[in-house]
This record gives C-alpha cells, structure tokens and sequence, in this order.
C-alpha cells in the first residue's frame, strides 16, 4: 500500500488542510408561507437556523439543545425556514430516472427506466410506500385471526408459527470488511482506514469467492434476500463477488465504484470513459450492475457530471458516499466552494435512482436538496457507530419525507433488525419521543425502499418464527412491533 507521503493522489484525497475563511456558497433557500404546526416545532428548530451563502463557522461547538449535533461548517444566518417536509427550491430539480423496469429485459440485466416528470416520480412514490405496508398490515390480520383477546398468554400459539415478509435488502455493502471486525478499536475514521485499505489490498478473486460466499450465507440467515455490493477491487473480483451471491442465493447488485484518486492503485481508473468500459464489460457478463462513484473525495466534478448522465441514460442505480465525516465536508468545501450534496445537485448525481450513503453530517440545505429530489438515504446505523461517523438526522429525514434504506455496511454486524431499531432509537433521542417511524415505516426501509435504491423488482421472502422464544408471550397483534423492537435476526429465516 502506498504512503501518504510518497502518493501525491493519497494527498488529493486527504489533503487535511485548514478550512478558509470564507467559501463562496450556493444554496437553494427553503422558505415557505404555511406555519410550521405546534408538534413539528421540536423538529424544526435546528433547521430554523437557515444559512447564509459564504458565512461559515470555522470551528462550529456542538448544540446539546436541539435534536442534534451542528454540521461542520454550518453556516448561520436569520432567514428562517417555514416548513421542512415540503421544501420550495430557487429553481427546478433536476428530473432523472422514474422508479420503472421493464420486465421483458434480461434477467441479468437492469431494465433502462423512462425518465417521467417530478409529478410522475411523486405519484410513483406515493403508490409504492402504501403497498408494502398493506402486506405488512395483510400479516398482522393473519396474526390476529384466531387469535383471542389481548390477554390470552397463548394467543400467538394459536396462529401459524411462522409468518412470511418481503425479504430484507442490504443497500449498502462493502462485504470484504467483515474480516475487520474487532480490529483498530483506537483511533477515528481516517486511522481505521488505513486497516481498511490495508485489507483490501491483501483481496485476490480466490479470496473474494471463498470469503463473500460465506458472508453472503451470514446475510441470507439474517434475513437479508437482496444486497447491493459497493465494490472497489477489481473486475475479477467483481466476478467473484457474482459466482459467490449466485452460490448462496442472493440478489446481487454490483455497485461498481468509480475512483480518479486516493484509495489504492487497484481502485483507480484512468478516465470516465475507462470506468464506464469496466462497468461495460461486468453488465455483458449478464451481472446486474449500478454506478457507484465513491465519493466527492475520489471523484471530481467533471467525473459525477459524466456518470450522473451515463445513470441517467441508461436508467441504472447510482450510489454514492457523502457527508459521512466532518473532514469530508471541509475539503469539499475547499475544493468546490460547496458542501458534497450540494455538489452532487450540480452535476446531476440526484434523483429518484440516486442514494445518497450515509448523509451523518448533512445540513438543512442538502437534506431539502435531498426531499425534492427524492433522493434515497441509506442509513447503516450500526456502522456508523462502530466508525464514529457520528448521528444520522433521522427525525430531520422523517420530517421531509426523504426517502430511507438500510447497509450492513463493513459488515460489523449483520442484522438488519438492529438497523432499523437503531435507526427508530437515533429519531427518538433527538426529538424526546417514541414511534417516529411506525412499524410499517421500518420494515418498508428495510424492504422495498432498499430495493427501489437497487432497482430491483422482485427478491425473496423471508419467514418470522413467530414461535421464537424473543416473542414468547407477545400477543398477536404485537408481533411486528416487537420484532422491530426487541428481536434479533435469529428469529428469521429465508422462506
């Protein structure tokens, strides 16, 4: 691996230099003429602080009173912010991809989605969120059928032991990490990416096929059916990370990563042209694919313009790291005069085929940039603890609709149950209440959301022992709600 020192494009990367001054910003102001209704005050305090383009605070302190941490960054003023769920813009979003496939194209193969207006998008949206939780609803019936009264110890005895759900999906994957769980427990992000690298650059395809099968079978016994790869270690490697879902029946989709500089030589390409030829080649292999330019620390802005058009075109997934750390957010800053999702919805890396990974430190201003654009989060709560990245803005998602999925991430744990109870915990901290997100809300991040973000139409179910020792004595009607709350993924299965 090379040093930081001896590799000027390591320096690109992570140049660590002091955030100027003054940056000359750009930032769609949200302002609106409804009130803000008295029970969404608590949310919307924070955002409240609208900012000002080209006033940055060089060293923000941590706000204890609101619903969460200040952004590195933040820039502050007084032009306030009236309602956050329904964000107005200065100008029209960028209109990508509608939420649609074919379903006569190859099976190998993502289908090329029609790019529909804002209007069809939202309609979209608004069908396919009710759907799932209607399946959801459609099972807690079959669980209340026969069941008895509230008080009946025995009522889930008397239902069916098992029950079946759509089957979870893991948006966000970089499975070659598992190998580092228990390592580098000292240090922050950047000392842990350094182990990070180090192990990705002992992966060969005979170690990606021997040890992705068997993290592949670990998410197939969590209850995870479908899992989206962010894969930055070569094209063989790519393959064997196919040969190894096929093996243990998962759906896969192949988040090939775009890098021009920093992470190791095995990671870069020359051009875009270059990247788009290997991504090319895996999708004539019959491998369904997705874009994934890494970051706005690998991938300047002439590179996200080129690929943001090439998903566009094409109709495919595009993924993409941002606003995960505090020192991302300041080079970027540096470099670009605006903070990465600002970047992103610049050159077209935005949309209803977009997720954003990550989103911790994202500010008001790209989280509306995120909510009329209908960008997908993919939250990875239990990763992002384990690396101190810091707090999703969870309520602050809920409160604009953003749509939300869930990553298993590096892989520290594999349990997309604590995900979403990390992510209902993150929401409840910060707004001092319970049930942000209803039952129905998670499971659908953890479901269909997630396979909206990957493109995929179909994936396979799960089952919920409903007889599992965790829900011994839940009445019938509770069954769903204490999964999400209290069970691990042993009470799951693949069906």
């Amino acid at each position: 691996m090379a040093d930081d020192e001896q590799d000027p494009e390591r320096e690109v990367e992570e140049p660590g230099g002091r955030l100027p001054q003054l940056a000359d910003l750009e930032l769609h102001a949200a302002r609106h003429e409804q009130p803000v209704p008295a029970d969404e005050d608590h949310v919307a305090q924070d955002d409240d602080q609208r900012r000002v383009p080209g006033q940055l605070v060089v060293e923000p302190e941590q706000d204890c009173g609101g619903i969460e941490h200040q952004p590195v960054g933040e820039r502050v003023g007084e032009l306030a912010e009236a309602r956050l769920d329904m964000p107005a813009s200065g100008e029209e979003p960028v209109q990508l991809v509608g939420d649609t496939r074919d379903e006569k194209d190859p099976a190998g193969r993502p289908a090329r989605a029609v790019v529909g207006t804002k209007e069809d998008d939202d309609e979209d949206r608004n069908e396919g969120e009710p759907q799932h939780s209607e399946r959801v609803r459609d099972q807690r019936e079959r669980c209340l059928d026969g069941a008895g009264c509230h008080d009946d110890k025995d009522s889930v005895a008397r239902v069916a032991e098992t029950v079946t759900l759509p089957g979870f999906v893991n948006a966000h994957s970089h499975t070659f990490q598992r190998a580092l769980r228990g390592r580098g427990g000292g240090g922050d992000f950047w000392a842990w990416r350094e182990l990070m690298l180090a192990e990705a650059e002992r992966q060969t395809p005979a170690t990606v096929a021997e040890h992705y099968a068997a993290t592949y079978g670990e998410m197939r016994n969590a209850g995870y059916t479908a899992v989206g790869e962010f894969h930055y270690l070569g094209l063989d490697e790519a393959r064997a990370a196919a040969g190894a879902a096929a093996e243990t029946g998962i759906e896969l989709v192949l988040l090939h990563a775009a890098y021009a500089r920093g992470g190791l030589p095995r990671m870069r390409q020359a051009s875009p042209a270059e990247y788009l030829r290997q991504l090319e080649a895996l999708r004539d292999d019959g491998i369904r694919v997705g874009l994934a330019p890494h970051s706005v620390r690998a991938c300047p802005r002439d590179w996200l313009e080129e690929i943001g058009r090439y998903a566009a075109r094409e109709g495919l997934p595009l993924h993409i790291h941002a606003c995960e750390q505090p020192r991302e957010i300041e080079e970027c800053l540096a470099e670009n005069g605006c903070r990465p999702i600002e970047l992103l919805a610049r050159t077209q890396c935005l949309g209803p085929h977009v997720t954003v990974v990550h989103a911790t430190h994202a500010d008001g201003g790209e989280l509306d940039l995120l909510a009329e654009s209908a960008t997908t989060v993919c939250a990875c709560p239990t990763t992002e603890a384990d690396l101190a990245d810091g707090f999703l803005p969870a309520a602050r998602i809920e409160h604009r609709g953003i749509p939300l999925s869930i990553g298993s991430d590096s892989n520290v744990r594999i349990d997309p149950l604590e995900e979403l109870r990390e992510l209902e915990g993150i929401a409840r901290r910060q707004t001092g209440k319970r049930g942000v997100f209803s039952t129905e809300r998670l499971l659908c991040f953890g479901a269909d959301e997630g396979a909206r973000s990957l493109g995929l139409e179909s994936w396979p179910e799960i089952e919920v022992d409903v007889a599992h020792e965790s829900l011994r004595g839940v009445d019938a009607g509770d069954v769903f709600d204490a999964l999400v709350s209290s069970c691990s993924a042993d009470v799951l299965s693949a069906a």
